[in-house]
């Protein structure tokens, strides 16, 4: 891969990532004391919900990580080895939980705390089903990297 495409997708990362440390430090708790103050009848659920933003930021993030490590071993030529599948599996993890937080927090909201209407209900699903298929995808790019892992390893020991 040129190392003109490596070094943009990584200021693109760290672009991004200082964005998302942004929202994480003052974007979510900002939003959570505008949000008690303005609806008191479910202040008690800043805090929680301050807590599951600011967590799920951090799957962001461990995803970016792991991106950030995997990008590094494409510009050192050595993605396929076994070291590789820790960082995609870490990918796959962080997707879970996200995926996990945001559809725990749309249903408490919608089920049990009874406000959201059909505009969360459209941000759960949506986030449910996205989720779902961004850890199916990176499940199939995992099984691609083995297949070539172990073609690379066979290759090897041709030569």
């Amino acid at each position: 891969m040129k190392r003109s495409v490596i070094l943009a997708l990584r200021v693109l990362l760290l672009l991004v990532l200082l964005v998302w440390v942004l929202g994480q430090v003052w974007v979510v708790p900002a939003y959570a004391r505008e949000s008690a103050a303005s609806f008191p009848e479910v202040a008690f659920l800043a805090t929680p919900y301050t807590v599951i933003g600011i967590l799920a930021i951090a799957c962001v993030q461990a995803g970016l990580a792991a991106t950030w490590i995997l990008l590094s071993k494409v510009d050192r030529n050595a993605i396929f080895t076994e070291d590789a599948f820790r960082w995609v599996n870490l990918i796959i993890g962080a997707a879970i939980a996200l995926t996990f937080l945001t559809v725990f927090a749309g249903v408490h909201l919608l089920a049990v705390v009874g406000v959201g209407g059909p505009g969360v209900l459209l941000a759960v699903t949506a986030a449910g089903i996205g989720g779902t298929s961004m850890v199916l995808l990176m499940i199939v790019m995992r099984g691609l990297l083995r297949s070539a892992t172990n073609l690379e390893n066979e290759l090897a020991e041709v030569v």
